[in-house]
């Protein structure tokens, strides 16, 4: 056995408040999504806070969790708190 299923490599497009952007893994954290986004040109920082959007609506993604990625996934970040 191999421990290869530890860094599965995608070719996957994803979108961050509109920014597309292809990303190289399968598994992203949200803190890593943050960072390839601004890599990526996405005007946002990392402290703000990353929802998927869903059809059903917003998952809010925390920092240190994991996310599986498809190709067509749209987050959107956004600073958080309480500027309703």
């Amino acid at each position: 056995m191999s421990d290869s299923a530890e860094i599965k490599v995608a070719h996957c497009e994803i979108e961050v408040n509109g920014v597309h952007f292809r990303e190289e893994h399968s598994f992203r954290t949200g803190l890593q999504i943050k960072e390839d986004a601004i890599a990526a040109g996405a005007k946002i920082k990392v402290s703000y806070v990353l929802d998927l959007e869903t059809e059903s609506g917003s998952v809010r993604i925390g920092d240190d969790q994991t996310v599986e990625l498809h190709s067509g996934m749209k987050f959107t970040a956004h600073p958080g708190g309480s500027d309703s």
